[in-house]
């Protein structure tokens, strides 16, 4: 597997750091399995400019795409379906149009209790939902102990999407009239190309760098948290961007930046790499060696 690829050569391995303000920091998915969906909300708003673009809206929306219904269900936990193809969600976004992050957020979602506010992880807060909607046939607007306040969306409309007979309708209403009024549309003559594993795979990443282009990475997320891990395992894949390159002159070899979704924090990360508010350096035997493809986006000439 290690010398499986073309390696880049110092020469072709000029530094290049293609963050912006648009990305903002590292957002945190938490314990909900949406890595896709946080990265293509981070290619979305990279590529057009845009202010943050919701990773739950994103993940929602994929769950209404073909591969989205076949595979999705409500899982035991309460959450919606939680993976996902980031070419699919990119494709469906660009699609159907994306909700900015300040509509309908990712990370915390705020929780109304007899008029008091408090914010709660969107994860813990879909688990809430979930036993809510249990009880749903009970509800009024009355003895309704709480709700979840977003745009467009009070007590009344809570409960009226609640009371639906599948939770997984309450969360696409929630989200359509969340972002109702805020919705944009995007240049159709861009487009999403997913290429597989192979031994040039470091040269199509480095001409998107080069083009000032966030890649997707889907990989065996184990290289996190040890160096030494080589394989994939279906269970364990996970995607995050690339978005940077340097020389690393120790280990004679071309890393790349990878901007993941689990927040600032580094502490959760193999302590021997770089790593610097949830971002970190990984070189290409380590990727190479876990990875299963890359995503990207492109633009087509105008007709």
């Amino acid at each position: 597997v290690a010398y499986g690829y073309l390696p880049t050569s110092q020469d072709d391995c000029s530094p290049l750091d293609i963050r912006n303000e648009t990305l903002g920091h590292v957002k945190n998915q938490g314990q909900i399995s949406w890595c896709f969906a946080f990265t293509a909300s981070d290619m979305l708003s990279y590529t057009f400019d845009k202010q943050r673009i919701s990773a739950a809206d994103v993940a929602l929306n994929y769950n209404e795409s073909l591969v989205g219904r076949i595979m999705s269900t409500v899982d035991p936990n309460g959450t919606p379906h939680e993976t996902g193809f980031t070419k699919v969600a990119l494709i469906k976004a660009m699609k159907d149009g994306l909700c900015p992050e300040s509509v309908f957020p990712s990370e915390k979602w705020i929780k109304v209790t007899n008029g008091i506010e408090e914010e709660i992880l969107m994860p813990v807060a879909m688990k809430e939902i979930s036993e809510l909607h249990k009880k749903r046939k009970e509800l009024t607007e009355k003895n309704l102990p709480f709700y979840f306040k977003f745009k467009n969306i009070d007590a009344k409309n809570f409960l009226s999407y609640l009371q639906t007979k599948h939770l997984r309708n309450f969360y696409q209403s929630l989200r359509l009239k969340a972002c109702e009024n805020d919705r944009e549309s995007f240049d159709a003559r861009w487009k999403t190309k997913m290429v597989f594993r192979n031994k040039g795979i470091f040269r199509r990443v480095n001409e998107q760098l080069e083009l000032g282009r966030m890649v997707g990475l889907d990989y065996d997320s184990r290289i996190l948290e040890n160096r030494q891990h080589r394989g994939v395992k279906l269970s364990e894949l996970h995607t995050s961007g690339i978005v940077g390159r340097r020389w690393n002159e120790e280990r004679k070899s071309c890393e790349y930046l990878i901007r993941d979704s689990r927040g600032i924090q580094c502490t959760r990360y193999d302590q021997s790499y770089d790593c610097h508010e949830g971002q970190l350096w990984l070189g290409e035997s380590e990727i190479y060696g876990n990875m299963t493809s890359i995503v990207y986006m492109l633009s087509t000439p105008r007709r």
